[in-house]
């Protein structure tokens, strides 16, 4: 193999620099599939969400068959909300997400899920999901992160400052 084989491909605004072994083995899975999602797609969004919010309401009001586009997840968000009506949009996010007939799809159906999880954790003390909460914490800052300034970036906040004492 000669030496120039054995360099990794360059990302689009690569300045020279190739990542060492050690910083690719200490991604988290998350920041791995952004990564490979930015190097697949360079339009993907810098900040690691692959759906934007207006999209996502778009893309979840398709999947109900025309509801109101930002329901869903403004409705997930709210203190308001009960247990019963977010386990069952937690359950509904999950169905959409196994057959939705894209990544963007799937994207927005778990954007869903989690902003239903982390209410229910949020606003009621309630674990709806079989995974420990714990597990999330790391990705609800991410989403935390990435929706600054919504309702929903308040709720994933809240959730893993939460997480984050436990």
């Amino acid at each position: 193999m000669k030496q120039e084989d054995a360099t990794p491909p360059r990302l689009p605004g690569d300045v020279g620099t190739t990542p060492l072994r050690g910083q690719l083995d200490s991604l988290t899975g998350s920041q791995l599939k952004a990564l490979l999602m930015v190097a697949a797609d360079p339009s993907a969004a810098a900040d690691g969400t692959a759906v934007k919010l207006a999209d996502a309401e778009r893309l979840l009001a398709e999947m109900s068959g025309g509801r109101d586009p930002g329901a869903l997840l403004a409705t997930a968000a709210s203190g308001s909300t009960s247990v019963d009506e977010l386990v069952r949009l937690k359950d509904l996010a999950k169905a959409w997400a196994g057959e939705a007939a894209d990544h963007l799809h799937r994207d927005a159906a778990r954007l869903l899920y989690h902003v239903a999880v982390a209410g229910a954790f949020v606003h009621h003390a309630a674990a709806i999901s079989g995974r420990p909460l714990k597990k999330q914490l790391r990705l609800y800052e991410e989403f935390a992160d990435a929706w600054t300034g919504h309702a929903i970036g308040r709720v994933f906040r809240e959730a893993a400052g939460r997480l984050s004492r436990e």
